[in-house]
């Protein structure tokens, strides 16, 4: 073997090596700090991401015909429950869906506000749906008992209200979800009517 690779650091020793020389000459005072930009950005954004932890997504909306829809918001489980995690049934995110069906029959007005709990998204599987309850605010005010037993299924309102010439009204409907198990949501969706 050679003494150079013998002697280890020493075969350094007298050269010195420069990785950043400050700025390139086709390099900006700014563009220097662009790297720090960039992950100060990045960190910012996830941690704003998670910065209301109780709330797992903003609601939205489909129109499901000329005068029927439907809107939902994503809630999180409360606690951890880190034992469940693996299990395919444990249920971490849950949508609150209302749906609102209308028609019209002579001159009368059918409405239909639903309210269901289903998992990770409006069209998952329908959960417990205990602490649910729809109401409609507008044509008329009438709400649902409070659901307080256990049971995967839809609360719903019915009403018929008249609708003068067959000009459909402008409908309110709510639904709200206050459960121990996951943070409270509520859901609002407004259809206006004729003109």
């Amino acid at each position: 073997m050679s003494r150079d690779f013998l002697r280890g650091p020493d075969l350094f020793r007298g050269r010195k090596q420069v990785f950043d020389d400050g700025i390139a000459p086709n390099q900006s005072g700014a563009m220097k700090y662009l790297p720090h930009l960039l992950l100060a950005t990045a960190t910012a954004l996830s941690l704003a991401s998670c910065a209301a932890p109780g709330d797992a997504g903003v609601s939205a909306g489909t129109q499901l015909g000329p005068h029927s829809a439907q809107k939902f918001a994503l809630t999180t489980r409360l606690g951890a429950r880190t034992l469940n995690e693996n299990d395919p049934n444990f249920v971490r995110t849950l949508a609150l869906v209302l749906t609102v069906e209308q028609s019209m029959n002579g001159n009368q007005q059918q409405i239909t506000a639903k309210a269901s709990a289903r998992k990770d998204g409006p069209t998952g599987s329908l959960l417990d749906a205990r602490g649910i309850q729809v109401r409609l605010l507008q044509p008329v005010q009438m709400e649902s008992k409070l659901r307080t037993e256990p049971g995967a299924g839809e609360l719903n309102v019915t009403s018929s209200v008249s609708a003068p010439g067959g000009k459909y009204r402008t409908v309110v409907a709510e639904a709200s979800i206050n459960n121990s198990d996951y943070s409270p949501k509520t859901v609002s969706l407004t259809i206006p009517g004729d003109q």
